[in-house]
């Protein structure tokens, strides 16, 4: 239960970098056409999502505080790719 707690703070840090960089306008989902190819652009869902899992991330291998999780779910996908990089770089525990 504690791991959903920091989970949401992290999407809370993920819609408020939305506001930020979007200036206050929300992107919604939607399907889109480019060069004869559909994709669907996630809008807002894409970063909440993601501030989810760094909020969940931060709590898991950090052991962090509320506010940390809810920094990491602004920082968001360089959170993450920062946090895997400094565990890549750890050393191998002998088996």
């Amino acid at each position: 239960m504690e791991y959903l707690i920091y989970a949401l703070v992290g999407a809370a840090g993920g819609f408020v970098r939305v506001l930020i960089s979007g200036k206050g306008i929300i992107a919604l989902p939607k399907i889109c056409e480019q060069n004869g190819a559909k994709y669907v652009n996630l809008g807002i869902l894409a970063p909440i999502v993601i501030g989810a899992f760094a909020g969940w991330l931060a709590s898991a291998q950090l052991e962090a505080s509320i506010a940390l999780a809810a920094l990491a779910g602004y920082a968001g996908s360089d959170f993450i790719e920062n946090l895997a990089e400094r565990v890549a770089r750890l050393p191998k525990k002998p088996q």
